[in-house]
């Protein structure tokens, strides 16, 4: 079993349990929906209908974490991998190193970067970066999807208008018939508490008309330390849970299931001008906490350490994505890094890409298995090879080598004579050098066919013309 990160004592463990279930039953969560409070309350909760507030009773609470899924934390594994996320941000060219609006093309070549990089599991569409010339500001959740499963991503499930609910039902039904899948099984849709303890009554509606269809949609949740949570580490870490207990609650009552799982705090306020961070030390602090709240509870952890405060590839970017990974590794077990993104997600940088899926594939070479057999243990090579001889020689050396020594694209591997005599000489020469041999190839003939994408257009335009997106 590995050793796990730790700040905690027992005492304060159940110091911060027991503070989440206090501010569950004497706060209370704001649900802005007479029709969700009535199905939380036949659930277990207690609904004031007219504050508009549900409470939970602490034995309750209780209850239902112990019913929860457990996790068998003794036989975990290591895992760290990077995913592509592609935000409402600036493209940072890399040839020129400004920072320019995402247009289609743009938008292409960054997917096309992080697919063509073996370290990248997926590419991900929040949204869309570009307003197209054929499509409203407004209907862009609708334009996200098309754009998306057109250029070889997947859509992050962006739905903003209530009105827009029966309209992404729609494509995803188109897209489930063109792809011979159920949709339940494509489909997606996601929300948030976008203020603490707070479901506003556009994610509740929602939220009821997917239940309704029998489609299921995520809510999550992002807190500020200092701005939309206490600025101490145990009260934001009090917030969050509450918050994540409060979601479990949520998922269950309306789709069943006993799933629970705790990790990824969020970002923290800078005093100074009220905006959000996402490089700094005591978001990971939050997640040491709620590493070790969730080993206590026995359920799953894990959350990204992808976030950075840098304006470009850079030492500070370097740093602060590989600290945040370092610790929350430790704290959770299990990483995914959001590739690409600066300056919290406001930048969206090619090159960054290629700069963070190099730090994955170095993790993921540190954390894989060790095998221990006669050969790896190597007894007889030392003793062939003996005192002061040299294993670059070893017969198990030329066998091994490639499996057992990691290769790395970016980061430099030339003794300082060549690296002098070199033309690349920085790690950001070679990963632009990486950027120009992917987009040299011809791009990839769309994934979508021209039938799905003309029926995609066809039912964005008639959301349009009913003016859904108000």
């Amino acid at each position: 079993m590995p050793e796990f990160l730790g700040v905690l004592t027992q005492d304060q463990i159940e110091e911060i349990h027991g503070s989440a279930l206090h501010v569950l039953h004497e706060t209370g969560v704001r649900v802005e929906s007479e029709a969700l409070l009535r199905i939380l309350g036949d659930f277990g909760g207690e609904p004031d209908l007219d504050a508009q507030r549900i409470r939970f009773a602490p034995a309750w609470v209780e209850q239902l974490i112990a019913d929860s899924d457990k996790y068998d934390w003794s036989a975990h594994k290591l895992s760290f991998g990077c995913s592509v996320g592609i935000y409402q941000g600036l493209y940072l060219n890399p040839e020129t190193d400004v920072l320019e609006p995402f247009a289609e093309k743009t938008l292409q070549d960054y997917i096309r970067v992080g697919n063509a990089l073996p370290e990248v599991g997926s590419v991900g569409l929040l949204g869309l970066p570009f307003v197209p010339d054929w499509v409203p500001a407004a209907y862009t959740p609708l334009a996200e999807k098309l754009y998306a499963w057109k250029f070889g991503a997947h859509p992050y499930a962006t739905v903003q208008f209530t009105g827009l609910c029966p309209y992404i039902e729609e494509i995803y039904a188109r897209y489930a018939e063109e792809t011979g899948r159920p949709l339940n099984e494509v489909f997606g849709a996601s929300g948030f508490l976008l203020s603490p303890l707070r479901l506003a009554r556009s994610e509740c509606e929602q939220l009821l008309y997917f239940h309704s269809r029998g489609l299921h949609m995520s809510v999550g949740h992002m807190l500020s330390l200092g701005l939309s949570t206490p600025v101490t580490t145990a009260g934001a870490a009090v917030l969050k849970l509450a918050e994540s207990l409060f979601l479990s609650i949520l998922r269950r009552a309306l789709y069943g299931g006993r799933g629970f799982s705790l990790g990824g705090f969020g970002v923290v306020g800078e005093m100074r001008n009220a905006r959000s961070m996402g490089g700094r030390p005591e978001r990971l602090s939050v997640e040491l906490v709620l590493g070790q709240v969730a080993r206590w509870y026995g359920v799953r952890s894990g959350a990204g350490g992808g976030l950075s405060d840098a304006k470009e590839p850079s030492p500070e970017a370097g740093m602060q994505k590989a600290l945040a990974s370092a610790i929350v590794l430790s704290a959770c077990g299990s990483v995914w890094l959001d590739a690409g993104l600066l300056s919290l997600d406001e930048i969206n940088s090619p090159e960054q890409i290629v700069h963070d899926a190099e730090l994955t594939g170095a993790i993921q070479h540190m954390i894989r298995p060790i095998k221990v057999s006669p050969e790896t243990l190597a007894v007889e090579d030392i003793a062939a090879i003996g005192p002061g001889g040299s294993f670059m020689t070893s017969e198990l050396t030329a066998r091994r080598f490639r499996c057992d020594l990691w290769q790395p694209r970016i980061w430099d591997w030339q003794a300082l004579p060549e690296w002098v005599a070199s033309s690349t000489h920085s790690d950001r020469y070679r990963a632009k050098e990486r950027i120009r041999e992917i987009l040299a190839s011809p791009p990839s003939e769309p994934a979508i066919s021209e039938d799905l994408e003309r029926d995609l257009r066809a039912i964005i335009a008639r959301a349009v013309a009913a003016d859904a997106a108000t």
